[in-house]
């Protein structure tokens, strides 16, 4: 004779994540980096208490300059929390955008947030709610945005970066 139990669990948090590969720690795919000056991305660089981070050196700076992952899907008029871990050599800020990731490019809630940086690891933490669209949508874009900040010889960190979930306002 076979017993079958059946359990429910109480939801207990409305966090999911969805950026991917957020802790660098499995090379740097699907981020991407794009510059219309010069500059590299990798992960050889040690995180915030882990092996690996997103490193970006600016050798030339530029008017375009942006580390992103796209394809993020997103819920209609629901709060979001982004966090990550960032710090630049020289203090050079960041701001932060999630945005459509084909033109026009419409804000999704969060748009060019400036953040901070200094010359060691800090944590960072934003709260928005999604805006502009109905229903769900899988064209998101998380963007750092280093210009106007960036100079030459300029090498920025970042590290943890998650995008979660947290509840309806």
């Amino acid at each position: 004779v076979a017993l079958v139990f059946s359990v429910v669990l109480p939801k207990t948090s409305w966090s999911i994540a969805t950026v991917s590969n957020g802790g660098f720690e499995s090379g740097t795919s699907p981020w991407v980096f794009y510059t219309n000056g010069a500059g590299t991305f990798a992960n050889d660089a040690a995180g915030d208490g882990s092996a690996h981070a997103a490193h970006v050196t600016i050798t030339t700076p530029g008017t375009n300059v942006q580390l992103q992952q796209a394809g993020l899907v997103l819920e209609a008029n629901t709060q979001y929390r982004l966090s990550f871990k960032a710090y630049s050599n020289t203090g050079h800020d960041v701001s932060v955008s999630l945005q459509k990731n084909v033109s026009p490019y419409t804000g999704y809630g969060l748009s060019g947030r400036v953040f901070n940086l200094t010359t060691a690891w800090q944590a960072f933490t934003v709260d928005f709610t999604t805006t502009v669209f109905a229903g769900t949508v899988n064209d998101g874009r998380l963007m750092f945005w280093l210009a106007p900040y960036d100079a030459s010889g300029d090498h920025y960190y970042f590290d943890d970066v998650a995008l979660e979930k947290i509840g309806t306002p």
